[in-house]
């Protein structure tokens, strides 16, 4: 079963009169690791966009875990986000004065959903995240965001988007700043936790390095008019 579909969709962003998008389709199944490859421009961050629900789609372009994104109105969209995907941003997206463990938490505070899949104290699934992405809970768990590196940020942001073991993980180039031995690392954890999970993972990337972690790498060229009217 698709967790992810995107059929023959198209789009413009207002004031443009370029399609960013065109006929695109894409299926990514539970718990397939699939990463979406391109150049600046190319519709890559649009495309996650689409998915996520962040902007305004058509009906019947974009189904995510069964649901029509395209047919929700914008704070429903929202609700269904915070219950059925994790997102990973390029700069992380952490409340700076929040400690780590509380990032991580976040989408439990905004989502029962996420919070009755997870069995136990929230405090405890919050640990075993930290734990399994290489981060000691007992020291760094008390931190504020602000204070962590750049790795520790990314990592806290990857455990943050897996709580709750939402359906889809969406990344937008979240091993951009890293350098390619934390780079690596990282990669293997998160394909590691999102496959134990269950989780479809799509992550865009420019970066052909990455592509052992994934089980299939799907360049924009290839999905049908993508970037066509760049």
């Amino acid at each position: 079963m698709s967790q992810i579909s995107v059929s023959d969709f198209s789009f413009v962003w207002p004031g443009s009169s370029a399609a960013v998008l065109q006929n695109a389709s894409l299926n990514v199944e539970a718990g397939e690791r699939v990463m979406l490859r391109g150049p600046s421009g190319s519709g890559k961050s649009t495309l996650l966009a689409a998915i996520s629900g962040v902007i305004d789609i058509p009906k019947r372009a974009v189904t995510v875990a069964g649901q029509d994104i395209g047919a929700l109105p914008a704070s429903k969209r929202d609700r269904f986000r915070a219950d059925h995907m994790g997102l990973i941003f390029q700069v992380f997206n952490l409340v700076p004065w929040l400690s780590a463990v509380d990032n991580i938490l976040l989408p439990c505070r905004f989502s029962k959903c996420r919070r009755d899949r997870i069995a136990g104290p929230l405090d405890n699934e919050a640990h075993r995240l930290m734990a399994a992405f290489g981060l000691k809970p007992d020291t760094l768990g008390a931190f504020q965001a602000s204070t962590l590196s750049v790795g520790q940020q990314q990592r806290v942001a990857a455990a943050r988007a897996l709580i709750g073991a939402p359906e889809v993980i969406l990344a937008d180039e979240p091993t951009s700043a890293l350098d390619p031995d934390t780079k690596d690392s990282f990669m293997q954890l998160l394909s590691q936790q999102a496959q134990d999970s269950g989780a479809a993972l799509l992550m865009v990337s420019h970066d052909e390095g990455l592509d052992r972690h994934f089980d299939r790498v799907v360049e924009m060229s290839a999905l049908s008019g993508v970037g066509a009217y760049q």
